[in-house]
């Protein structure tokens, strides 16, 4: 999750392949974003979703596992033509634990600018700037912390992500 931020974001819309289907019709080129911290329990949802769609070879989009930095992948994401970037991490908007979400990027707290880490909300707001759809799927976590399992509730719902990206994203 962003930097251990309690409630970074807001606005929620429970997520649905269908409404996923329809947020890409138009797509012609996609990238997915997929963030986290492994060694942080639930927090790692968004990172093991990128690792196994990367696994799975057969999708069409281009997968950064960019870990807790996705700005360390911002002109990569800029020069290339995406129509459409689609983000996945662990979220706590005080939801039921591993339910999904579309995350409203308008919602999404801030954070300051530092010299060391570069606010995600800035982050998306440049790349949407630059023409490219944003989707942003959160996945609500139950437990976090140095050292600390998967929790079963998000466990599940990584499942569901990866089937749902793989059925719409798959290559032949």
């Amino acid at each position: 999750m962003l930097r251990d931020v309690d409630s970074w974001c807001i606005k929620v819309e429970p997520f649905d392949i269908t409404k996923l289907r329809d947020l890409i019709s138009s797509a012609s080129n996609i990238a997915i974003v997929a963030m986290g911290n492994e060694l942080s329990g639930d927090d790692a949802a968004g990172v093991l979703i990128g690792e196994k769609l990367a696994s799975l070879g057969n999708i069409k989009a281009d997968i950064y596992v960019t870990y807790q930095s996705p700005e360390a992948y911002l002109m990569k994401l800029l020069r290339k033509e995406y129509s459409h970037i689609i983000f996945i991490d662990a979220i706590d908007a005080g939801k039921k634990p591993g339910e999904i979400y579309f995350v409203d990027i308008e919602e999404i707290i801030g954070e300051e600018l530092s010299t060391h880490r570069f606010p995600l909300k800035l982050l998306l707001e440049i790349l949407r700037s630059s023409g490219k759809k944003i989707i942003f799927i959160g996945i609500q976590v139950k437990r976090r912390g140095i050292g600390l399992d998967l929790s079963e509730e998000v466990s599940r719902s990584i499942e569901k992500v990866i089937n749902s990206l793989s059925t719409l994203l798959k290559k032949y």
